[in-house]
Order: C-alpha cells, then sequence, then structure tokens
C-alpha cells in the first residue's frame, strides 16, 4: 500500500490512535484528536496500564489504585476508565501494539463497540475490586482506632486513676471519678466502633463464630431474640465469601429490625449444591417488591445484590405485606487453603 494510503487510513480511522516513539507521542489521528478534548487523561497513564503498571481507574486519578487484577490484562485489549471535562467516567478498551525497539501504537476506542459478555466480566472483576479495597480501608481504620485512639483514651484513664489514688480532696476524687466514667464509657464506644468496622472474629477464628458474635451483639443492643442455626462445619472459606456473607447478614437483620417489627428472627448458613446459602427470614411487616424496585429501592438492598453477584453469587429477596421477608444469599463454595 502507498504511503498516502497509509496515511490517510491511518488519519481516518475510527479507533483514536497515537504513535508513541521512546514513550513520547509523537503523532495522533483525528479520533484522538477529538478524545484529547473532550477526555481529561495523559498518554503516560494509559501506557501505564498497557505494560500492567496502572490499574484501570489509574487515568482517572492521582495515584494509581494498584488494583489486584491489573496484571491480567492483555496488551492487546485492556479496559479502563476516561473521566470527561464534565467528570462523568466511561468505560475505553486500549490496545498496544509494539512496531519496533522505538515505535509502537496506541489505539483507543469505547467498550460500547466491544463484546457485551466482556463487559460484563469486566464489571464484575472492578465491582469486587472495588469491595476489596472497601474492606482493606474498614480494616485499616478499625486497626488504627484499636491501636491508636483506644490505647490513648486508656492511658488518660490509668492517669486520672493516679490522681484518684494520690489522696486529694473529697470534691477532687468526685470529679475524677466522673472523669474516669466517662473515659470507660467513650472507650467502650471506640471498641465498638471497631468491631463494626472489621470484627477480628471474622479474620481470627472465622465465619460462623463471627456471626455468632454478631447475632448475640444485636440481640443484646435490640431485644430482638435471634435464632442462628448452622447447618455447615467451621472451616474457613475465601475472604471474600466470608465478608459478604458477613455483610449481608448485618444489613438484613438491620433491615428487619429497623422496618419489620418483629421480636423474633431465623438465620440459617448450610451448603447446597456447592453454593454457601445464608437465610434470614421474619414474620414482619413485610412490604411490596414492586414498589420498592420501581421507586426506592434501598441502597443497602441494591449494594447486597453487588457484591453477591460480583463473585458469581446471587441475591433474592421474598417479601409480602404482613407476610414477613426472607433474604435468602447463595455464594460459591470457595475453601481458603491454610487459613
Amino acid at each position: 500500500m502507498e504511503k498516502n494510503a497509509m496515511e490517510t487510513l491511518f488519519e481516518e480511522a475510527k479507533d483514536s490512535l497515537f504513535l508513541i516513539e521512546e514513550n513520547n507521542c509523537v503523532r495522533y489521528n483525528k479520533a484522538a484528536a477529538k478524545l484529547k478534548i473532550d477526555y481529561s487523561f495523559t498518554i503516560e497513564k494509559v501506557l501505564d496500564i498497557a505494560r500492567g503498571e496502572g490499574c484501570m481507574l489509574h487515568t482517572t486519578m492521582e495515584k494509581c489504585l494498584d488494583c489486584e487484577v491489573k496484571t491480567d490484562w492483555d496488551q492487546t485489549a485492556f479496559p479502563f476508565v476516561l473521566e470527561d471535562i464534565k467528570g462523568k467516567q466511561e468505560q475505553f478498551s486500549g490496545s498496544y501494539t509494539v512496531i519496533d525497539h522505538q515505535t509502537s501504537l496506541l489505539s483507543i476506542r469505547r467498550v460500547a463497540v466491544q463484546n457485551r459478555l466482556q463487559q460484563v466480566i469486566q464489571n464484575k472483576r472492578l465491582i469486587e475490586y472495588v469491595n476489596q479495597a472497601h474492606e482493606n480501608e474498614r480494616r485499616a481504620i478499625s486497626q488504627e482506632l484499636h491501636d491508636g485512639l483506644a490505647q490513648s483514651i486508656y492511658s488518660l484513664m490509668l492517669e486520672t486513676r493516679q490522681l484518684q489514688w494520690s489522696g486529694e480532696s473529697d470534691d477532687l476524687s468526685a470529679k475524677l471519678q466522673k472523669i474516669d466514667e466517662d473515659f470507660v464509657a467513650l472507650l467502650g464506644e471506640v471498641k465498638q466502633l471497631a468491631v463494626d468496622l472489621r470484627p477480628t472474629v471474622l479474620d481470627d477464628l472465622g465465619l460462623i463464630p463471627a456471626i455468632e458474635a454478631l447475632l448475640h451483639r444485636l440481640t443484646e443492643t435490640t431485644g430482638v431474640e435471634i435464632h442462628f442455626i448452622p447447618i455447615i462445619e467451621n472451616r474457613r472459606f475465601a475472604e471474600s465469601v466470608e465478608v459478604i456473607t458477613y455483610r449481608v447478614l448485618q444489613e438484613s437483620v438491620m433491615n428487619s429490625v429497623k422496618h419489620a417489627d418483629v421480636n423474633e428472627l431465623w438465620v440459617t448458613l448450610s451448603a447446597q449444591d456447592n453454593l454457601l446459602v445464608l437465610t434470614v427470614r421474619d414474620h414482619g411487616k413485610g412490604f411490596d417488591l414492586h414498589k420498592v424496585n420501581a421507586h426506592s429501592r434501598g441502597l443497602g438492598l441494591l449494594h447486597m445484590q453487588e457484591r453477591a453477584e460480583s463473585i458469581g453469587g446471587h441475591l433474592s429477596i421474598q417479601s409480602e405485606e404482613m407476610e414477613g421477608t426472607t433474604v435468602t444469599l447463595g455464594l460459591p463454595i470457595q475453601w481458603e487453603v491454610g487459613r
């Protein structure tokens, strides 16, 4: 093909094409010029993703999230996200081809023209990564509260007790006693907050003990009697399975306590057809599923469904007004080796 024809093909291509020499863009076509106007990004960050050095969200933020799935992408078709000038994020697919030791070609196109199945796979992997990032952040905050703030409060509590034991006046002693009581209450609140953010029993002992501890605490704080029936051995599952099961249980029970007007709940955990199945059932007020879905489906219910689907599971909710509600979670069983 003649040189002029090649240049025309390059210039008029529908994909955004960038010619790269020694890590610098030396030429780009019309589609690429429009892309650079419509979206805020740098070629360097896209090249990072193509080379496995950046996550698929790297183009939209200052620092790469170090996504766990980034190394899975193929340079011939890797996904990433761009943000337009209005701040809206859209998915794109890139292709990076090495021509020679100095020159390479970067091609970018919108995901809308890609295979639909591939989009679904990418979305699920991204959801799983975001959920994992949330859990990592919860764990870090929990550890910080326990090791930092709680320890500081405990030290102050010991100092006030020392003043009390020093033999000061009765008035001072009474004041210090009140301060001491406040510190005890505050310390309890901080520790409870740490448990809510990331229960250590889930990390240390596994899913069933964590569920038992959660339900025991909720029974004490709400007065609702919760019956837990585990029909499965106490083994460790993959972290994602344990965390999603625990969070879905937490959300489901709190929904029943807040909205169902009940004094009893039933929770079961079992294994069926290679699925870990959690059910939460109440005989409360119930609700119309169609009305909730059509108008104001709670973010909690939507998030529970997304979390289950992110690892190949499913979540179903059955409810009738004045008949009660049953939440059923099914997740593929993944045993965790060595935990």
